[in-house]
C-alpha cells in the first residue's frame, strides 16, 4: 500500500533582519510604530553602529523589499537601514 507523503518545497520560508540606525532624537520607543505589522515577528534594541533589529517573516524577497520601503523606511525616524535575507534550510 503507498503511503501518501506531503510535498515539501526544496527550501524553506523567507525572512530577513533589518538593521535600523535612528535618526538623532529619536524617542525610545520609535520601533513600537510597527508592532502591528504582522510580518514584522521581533524588534530587538542594539549597540553598535544600528540602533535596532528588526525580523521580517515573508513568503520572498519581493516582499521583504517591499515591507522595508513601504513599512519600515517612513518611519520619521529612521535614518539609514540595512537588510540581510535569509532562507531557511530546514
Amino acid at each position: 500500500m503507498a503511503v501518501a507523503t506531503k510535498k515539501q518545497k526544496p527550501w524553506g520560508h523567507w525572512g530577513a533582519w533589518v538593521w535600523v540606525k535612528w535618526k538623532s532624537g529619536a524617542p525610545e520607543d520609535a520601533a513600537m510604530h510597527w508592532k502591528d505589522i504582522k510580518e514584522i515577528k521581533e524588534a530587538w534594541s542594539t549597540t553598535g553602529k544600528w540602533d535596532c533589529a528588526l525580523w521580517i517573516d515573508a513568503n520572498d524577497p519581493n516582499e521583504i523589499e517591499k515591507i522595508v520601503w513601504k513599512e519600515i523606511r517612513p518611519n520619521k525616524w529612521v535614518d539609514q537601514t540595512e537588510t540581510h535575507w535569509s532562507k531557511k534550510f530546514w
